[in-house]
């Protein structure tokens, strides 16, 4: 009877760790105690677990000032975030210019003839190519 001293060192050990019923009754009660709980759902007021706050970096939004910046804002925000427009490569006023009309045409933005002219304007000369021998309109 090879099992029986298997059987018996299971049953020593589980015995020998307390788990009956007032011992984890106690357990929690100790756990538990100057916990409240409240209807605005407050956090426990115990000494041991103080309330901790954390500060989130404010992402303020980029679009940078110039002419066109309010058509920019008022059509293309509505769907792009003015830091991912404002953070693609620089590029020429002609692709600039195929990009909103893909928007236009592809994606139905809500864009004027007159507000595309200045959304060009406004991402040409905000991140627009400038650099001597780069491609130009």
């Amino acid at each position: 009877m090879r099992s029986t001293p298997a059987f018996l060192l299971i049953i020593a050990l589980v015995a020998g760790t307390g788990c009956d019923r007032r011992g984890s009754a106690a357990i929690r009660k100790r756990e538990m105690e100057g916990m409240t709980l409240s209807r605005l759902s407050s956090p426990a007021s115990h000494p041991s677990s103080p309330v901790r706050n954390i500060s989130l970096p404010h992402d303020e939004a980029f679009a940078p000032p110039g002419p066109g910046r309010d058509a920019f804002v008022t059509a293309c925000v509505v769907c792009h975030s003015p830091r991912y427009i404002t953070s693609q490569p620089p590029f020429s006023r002609a692709v600039w210019k195929g990009i909103v009309q893909k928007m236009i045409e592809t994606y139905g933005a809500h864009i004027t003839t007159t507000q595309a002219a200045e959304i060009v304007d406004y991402l040409a000369t905000t991140n627009g190519v400038h650099r001597i021998g780069d491609e130009g309109e």
